[in-house]
């Protein structure tokens, strides 16, 4: 508790500290040429509304970004991300996020955001180095955009950027010449991801560790007619070597044509989702009398997975007065889909050949006997889509868009239904010349039956701060991607200084 407090404390002191420096930004040279970093120092407290929800540290971030130019058409951007506290409450070490594990909890920490070099010539740009990408035209959840793993630690208080995880990558896009065959703003860009770096998700026990992530503490054997302890622990899979058959290719083709800002794409890599397999094994001592076997206990282990997936897809965007219509749409090849742990193992009767089977393995004496589960996951085919359109009027932004996706020829019972759609809404005004922001989002999960609710109001002040007050309100089926979380509800409040 006291290291706790400590913490907030002096977070709040190099806050104060700013404040009283009047920060005019760092103006550098390099060599002659300017040098700039700019960023932003945060401090976030969140309030857990029911008792039983995992507790948040208090946050400290600071995000710098540096840009040099050393020539008009070389630039060199880095961004960096210092975090101490908030989800990581089962930190295991503090230093740097490995991009060679999934499960991992480090505080504080040290995150490479982006590190690339970028020379752009008359109708050429080339950039080399830890990327992010943005691809699509949706808001929030964009079927095309797939280049980037997330991390999962804090997966609805982060900005979209924030959660993403940059990759090493290539990238060079070239602009067709303008003649009357090819339609305005002609835009080829190709992209080599030559290692894949695979997403971070939280340890268990922490706040946004999946409940459908882990399978019952105890299990009825009906042989032993009673019930064993089932041990759990989660192991990181070591990710796709750097070889060739690995790599990433991407490609994206843009134009705009009549008032239509459209492109089509295509993915061959891995995929940017999660998926996990789930082992077990069943540890007893021979007996020489019925039931044969004593101090039986189990254990599971949870492992990522990694697939390759082909994603061909396309997107279109078109304003008209005060509205913005968008549309995106992609067919995925080879997609794992996660199942509930919970009900996967829950179920004796369809175990029971497993059991025995376990069971005959201890009494012959060999111990650890193998469990042969369900498969935690499938792979399928499926078609994702998405409409949407934006309204503006005076101060006032409000967006509706409709996501669905169609999971192809699937006679599994799936984490998600085989048809999931989901209404967003983002209702938003801008007060106070615009220094005063007042929002609402809101996500609807129709077949899943789920919902979840953030209001939340913007102030800056003095110019450099910023301060946020919301509420994360999350309800539903707990079989659900969001509505397992229906017990995480957070009041969430936080100061925000501008380099």
């Amino acid at each position: 508790m006291y290291r706790r407090w400590a913490v907030r404390l002096g977070g709040a002191l190099v806050v104060l500290m700013l404040a009283c420096a009047r920060g005019a930004g760092l103006e550098l040279t390099l060599a002659g040429k300017p040098f700039d970093v700019s960023g932003w120092l945060m401090d976030r407290q969140g309030v857990p509304v029911n008792q039983s929800t995992p507790d948040d540290r208090n946050l400290q971030q600071l995000w710098l970004r540096s840009k040099y130019a050393p020539l008009p058409s070389l630039t060199f951007d880095a961004t960096f991300n210092f975090q101490n506290g908030g989800p990581t409450t089962e930190r295991t070490k503090a230093g740097i996020y490995s991009y060679r594990s999934v499960f991992q909890s480090v505080s504080p920490s040290v995150t490479f955001e982006e590190a690339f070099a970028e020379l752009a010539l008359d109708a050429l740009e080339l950039r080399a180095g830890i990327q992010k990408f943005a691809w699509g035209k949706l808001d929030r959840v964009q079927p095309v955009d797939v280049l980037n793993t997330e991390r999962y630690s804090d997966p609805f208080l982060l900005d979209e950027d924030e959660r993403k995880i940059g990759v090493p990558a290539v990238e060079g896009s070239y602009y067709l010449p303008r003649n009357r065959w090819t339609p305005e703003e002609a835009r080829l860009t190709l992209v080599w991801i030559p290692q894949y770096f695979p997403y971070w998700f939280p340890l268990p026990g922490e706040r946004w560790y999946p409940p459908a992530g882990t399978p019952p503490s105890q299990f009825p054997v009906a042989p032993l007619m009673r019930s064993v302890p089932v041990g759990f622990h989660v192991v990181n899979s070591p990710p796709p070597s750097f070889q060739l058959d690995n790599c990433g290719y991407a490609a994206r083709a843009s134009a705009f044509t009549a008032g239509v800002d459209y492109a089509a794409y295509y993915y061959h890599g891995f995929d940017n989702r999660p998926a996990f397999l789930l082992t077990a094994e069943a540890t007893g001592e021979p007996l020489s009398m019925p039931p044969y076997v004593q101090n039986v206990a189990a254990t599971t282990r949870l492992y990522p997975v990694f697939h390759h997936i082909d994603l061909w897809g396309g997107d279109a965007a078109y304003a008209w007065d005060r509205f913005t219509f968008r549309a995106e749409a992609a067919f995925v090849s080879g997609r794992p889909f996660s199942r509930d742990l919970r009900t996967l193992v829950s179920n004796p009767s369809q175990l029971t050949p497993a059991i025995v089977d376990a069971l005959r393995q201890l009494a012959a004496g060999h111990s650890p006997a193998e469990v042969r589960l369900p498969q935690s996951y499938e792979v399928r085919s499926a078609f994702d889509w998405g409409v949407g359109a934006d309204y503006t009027w005076s101060d006032y932004v409000f967006l509706l868009q409709i996501n669905q996706t169609d999971i192809l020829n699937n006679d599994v019972d799936l984490l998600i239904r085989n048809v999931d759609t989901v209404l967003s809404a983002n209702l938003r005004g801008n007060f106070l010349h615009d220094d005063l922001t007042v929002q609402l989002i809101g996500i609807q999960g129709f077949e899943s039956g789920y919902t979840l609710l953030m209001p939340r109001v913007d102030y800056r002040f003095w110019g450099r701060f910023d301060a946020r007050v919301g509420y994360l309100f999350i309800a539903g089926s707990q079989n659900t991607v969001i509505g397992q979380y229906k017990d995480n509800d957070e009041a969430f409040v936080w100061l925000r200084y501008l380099l």
